[in-house]
């Protein structure tokens, strides 16, 4: 039945114009989430975008870039959509957010060296804390420590080069870095940076999939989110999830 029905919708937006002959989606390193094989787009996101546009019967391209690139691009309209996004005011101004699809976390990592354990924000004051961004990460610490004082923010260019700094000793030997407790786990396995320990959890994070308002109507949006809804029922969507390690959102 809900196949059924999501056919008719689909043959409802077709007759009315919206029909998306393609769509073209651009992503990050960041990995289990999403990451590069050679030229294509591997990880979770993109596996579940591919899996949507399979079923609409869209075709559907993923590009991975740096994320200020993608992000832009997103934001101008160039592209149509985006992942992986948060539920921010910044995010939500500028595009259509599909309901949460994957649930993670940020934690506070630092050498085995150090003796630092993250309880409070308190904690940070009058250290330096490295952090992926400008990217959904570092809006969350941001707004964490406003209120603490002499907290010296550095923002790396990507996940990667931040652990392998903190590894390296870069950030000094009570150096703190926080990222995605999923994204550390993939990274630390991967690159053997067995250096660095987790030293505290932050907050919660949910992931979904964003969808330029410049570029995307509004039934389109509506129609890839019948779509998840499709394979979430039918448990494609857990699937997906299980195969990287990584939970649904609630």
């Amino acid at each position: 039945m809900l196949i059924r029905n999501l056919l008719l919708a689909m043959a409802t937006l077709a007759s009315n114009g919206v029909w998306a002959a393609q769509l073209h989606f651009v992503t990050e390193e960041f990995p289990p989430f999403s990451y590069s094989r050679g030229a294509t787009a591997s990880g979770a996101f993109p596996e579940i975008v591919e899996a949507t546009c399979a079923l609409l019967q869209w075709r559907c391209t993923i590009e991975v870039l740096p994320w200020r690139r993608a992000l832009q691009q997103a934001e101008e309209g160039v592209v149509d959509g985006i992942f992986t996004v948060i539920q921010s005011p910044a995010r939500q101004a500028a595009f259509f957010i599909t309901p949460m699809l994957v649930s993670s976390g940020y934690d506070f990592y630092t050498q085995r060296s150090s003796n630092f354990q993250y309880t409070q924000s308190s904690d940070l004051s009058g250290r330096q804390v490295g952090v992926y961004g400008p990217s959904g990460t570092s809006f969350v610490l941001q707004k964490s420590v406003r209120r603490t004082p002499n907290v010296v923010i550095k923002l790396v260019t990507n996940n990667q080069r931040l652990l392998l700094m903190l590894n390296a000793g870069r950030f000094g030997e009570e150096g703190v870095v926080v990222l995605n407790h999923d994204v550390a786990k993939h990274l630390i396995e991967h690159e053997y940076l067995y250096a660095v320990r987790q030293a505290g959890y932050l907050t919660s994070i949910e992931y979904g999939i964003g969808f330029s308002r410049k570029k995307v109507s509004s039934a389109q949006f509506q129609a890839f989110n019948r779509g998840l809804g499709t394979l979430r029922n039918n448990g494609q969507l857990a699937t997906i999830l299980q195969r990287y390690g990584l939970q649904p959102a609630n």
